[in-house]
């Protein structure tokens, strides 16, 4: 089996006081909220990690991961916007996988009109200035979002390969269509990019991760779950619970609050906003034998980060088997 986490760290940047009024300040100082994040992170022991929200990379994560044994990508957001430096990393164990191919996205090429599969060229520089619509406003698609995609060779089964890809969609409610238009370009891209790196002749799994910023039964939801070229993706957490598959540490089955469309009440915790933003999508082929539980409303419920969660939003951790012996 291999176990797959999808999370949202919260990127310090990101933290103030007034954004997190019900959270004690002390869990919000950097040194509180690392160490709450790298526990649940060693707790969880996942092969595979797509996170988002990662800021500090160099100085802390990068280290802290390469410690843990893990290798990976990482793909800091795009700056025409003057955004923060947080980004989306793809990090795997290094004894049980090896990197054969990665991809960037950068969603703001949906702004320029680029095509799928776009490589910027050497040498030429990007341009400094969004591309403004008539009225004078930058363009929509201008929001310095991204992702990054990683072909995997598993060193433990032969022919074992996997596609998995971490991202953060835009968060305003207000432009669903930037949402949307995001979420069809990361399918785009994945279907580009397994037929350009596909190793074998028989589809390679694919896991699509991360923070859509919608919830169930949104346009995005919907879009994610009908896949890319005839294949359909479906959310593994949901079918964990549909399949009474959510078990804890000690093996026995937990319950789980579910919300709209069989995803899970919440990924996503504070008094503002409580409801399932985070998903990791799989294709048919992939089976998925488990779920890690998520707290219940009434254990998180002044909202998150919290004394010991270190995130707004909560790890979604699933075990996939991603070859059928």
């Amino acid at each position: 089996l291999t176990r797959i986490t999808s999370y949202n760290i919260l990127a310090q940047c990101y933290v103030r006081s007034s954004y997190f009024p019900h959270s004690p300040s002390s869990c919000l100082k950097w040194k509180a909220r690392s160490r709450n994040l790298v526990n649940e992170l060693a707790g969880l022991d996942s092969d595979v990690l797509a996170l988002q929200e990662v800021d500090q990379y160099e100085e802390f994560w990068q280290p802290w991961l390469a410690e843990r044994g893990y290798d990976g990508v990482y793909k800091s957001r795009t700056q025409l916007t003057k955004s923060k430096r947080d980004g989306c990393g793809l990090f795997f164990k290094r004894d049980k996988f090896e990197l054969l191919a990665r991809r960037d996205i950068e969603y703001n090429d949906i702004a320029w009109g680029r095509p799928v599969g776009y490589v910027h060229p050497e040498g030429s520089p990007e341009p400094t200035e969004a591309p403004v619509e008539a009225d004078g406003g930058v363009n929509k698609y201008i929001r310095d979002c991204v992702g990054v995609l990683a072909l995997l060779r598993s060193k433990t089964a032969t022919d074992g390969y996997v596609m998995v890809a971490s991202t953060h969609l835009y968060w305003d409610p207000a432009h669903a269509d930037v949402k949307l238009a995001q979420a069809r370009r990361l399918l785009g891209e994945v279907e580009l990019f397994l037929a350009s790196n596909s190793p074998i002749k028989r589809s390679v799994p694919v896991v699509t991760a991360g923070d859509f910023n919608s919830v169930p039964g949104s346009e995005v939801h919907s879009a994610m779950l009908g896949g890319f070229g005839g294949r359909r993706l479906r959310s593994a957490y949901a079918a964990a619970i549909g399949e009474g598959l959510v078990v804890g540490t000690d093996g026995s089955e937990s319950s789980v609050t579910v919300g709209k469309h069989g995803e899970p009440a919440h990924t996503n915790v504070t008094p503002g906003f409580t409801d399932c933003i985070d998903y990791v999508f799989v294709d048919d082929g992939v089976a998925v034998r488990s779920a890690m539980p998520l707290p219940g409303r009434d254990e998180v419920a002044a909202g998150l980060p919290d004394a010991t969660r270190g995130s707004d939003h909560l790890p979604l951790t699933v075990d996939l088997e991603l070859w059928s012996r």
